[in-house]
């Protein structure tokens, strides 16, 4: 019982700073999203390739790091007897793959099984928001985002009418 306590703990304390890294990431992403609209989408016309690209490399390495935390702290406690073995379970787990190969000592297998989880949940927040800034992006309006909205989107064939393509 003393152990699964120091499990719980363990995982809790990673899925917090797993947590803190991805808003911090998703802040960053849109950051830097903004500042490249605000001065390079008025003569760099190639925005509709350029910020989905670099919106799913920004999400690869916010993940990337979040899988190293995991890796590090197996490799620290020495859960998985090398770096490349607890990178490889973390990925695994973290991606909901499941381990193939690496598994962890019976004493902390359910902060594997945590982690499979918290990658769930941060891989479907990391969807979420790429879908939600791409939307917002693609399409014209004005609204409260922090993104301008319509930056990269195409101008429509139609200036005015109903979105079903019939006269108004």
């Amino acid at each position: 019982m003393d152990n699964l306590i120091a499990e719980l703990a363990l995982a809790t304390g990673i899925v917090t700073a797993t947590v803190v890294v991805h808003l911090l990431g998703l802040d960053a992403l849109q950051l830097i999203t903004r500042w490249h609209l605000e001065r390079f989408a008025k003569w760099i016309h190639l925005d509709r390739m350029i910020v989905p690209i670099g919106m799913v490399l920004g999400l690869f390495v916010i993940h990337g790091i979040e899988i190293w935390v995991y890796a590090l702290i197996y490799w620290k406690m020495g859960m998985l007897p090398t770096l490349e073995q607890c990178l490889y379970f973390s990925t695994s787990a973290y991606s909901t793959l499941g381990e193939t190969g690496a598994i962890l000592p019976k004493a902390w297998r359910i902060v594997g099984v945590l982690e499979g989880i918290n990658g769930m949940l941060l891989i479907g927040w990391s969807t979420a928001f790429l879908f939600q800034v791409l939307a917002h992006l693609g399409w014209e309006g004005d609204g409260d985002h922090v993104l301008p909205k319509g930056a990269i989107a195409r101008p429509s064939p139609r200036s005015k009418g109903s979105r079903s393509g019939e006269p108004s």
